[in-house]
């Protein structure tokens, strides 16, 4: 019986889906490869974001321990009121320290500087030098600042003593 070529041939039978032990390996290694390479990046961009170091150097910190509590003890008896107030013109901020002494008479002639320190990351830090515009009345103005949360930092000197440190969280609005 002869053979007819052009006679359309019949597939094989599929043979049905069958779970290995392989591809299940396979499939736990790919699985663990991507949640580690997901961790590796999100620790990455986190690290470089923020370091976590709040101090260059704790053991220097330590060592100024003594003389920081010393100079914060000194603040508290002289007894100064602080007024501080930060305002907001257009992507500016207008910031003013207003400094009286136990009298309440104002406190003159001192060298101001004020920061504002973004909690997330110091590359968004800003410093300004205050100027005396009025007896015991300080100044500065800060350009293209976002809205959000701040640190306020104040340091008063008068030639080369630190007579007042202020820190405070503020919130700024858009």
């Amino acid at each position: 019986m002869p053979i007819d070529l052009r006679a359309p041939v019949a597939p094989p039978p599929a043979r049905p889906f069958e779970l290995t032990g392989r591809m299940v390996l396979f499939g736990m290694i790919a699985f663990f490869l991507v949640v580690a390479g997901v961790n590796a990046i999100m620790m990455t961009v986190a690290i470089r974001t923020m370091s976590g170091v709040d101090t260059r150097s704790a053991y220097e910190a330590s060592q100024r321990y003594n003389d920081e509590i010393a100079r914060m003890q000194a603040q508290a008896e002289r007894g100064w009121h602080a007024e501080a107030s930060v305002q907001r013109n257009g992507a500016d901020a207008d910031i003013v320290l207003s400094l009286a002494d136990k009298g309440g008479r104002p406190v003159r002639g001192l060298r101001v500087a004020a920061s504002l320190q973004h909690p997330a990351t110091r590359a968004e830090d800003r410093t300004a030098a205050l100027i005396e515009t009025a007896p015991g009345r300080y100044e500065a103005s800060l350009a293209d600042l976002h809205g959000g949360g701040w640190t306020l930092a104040f340091q008063a000197h008068r030639g080369a003593d630190l007579l007042f440190v202020s820190r405070s969280r503020i919130l700024l609005k858009d």
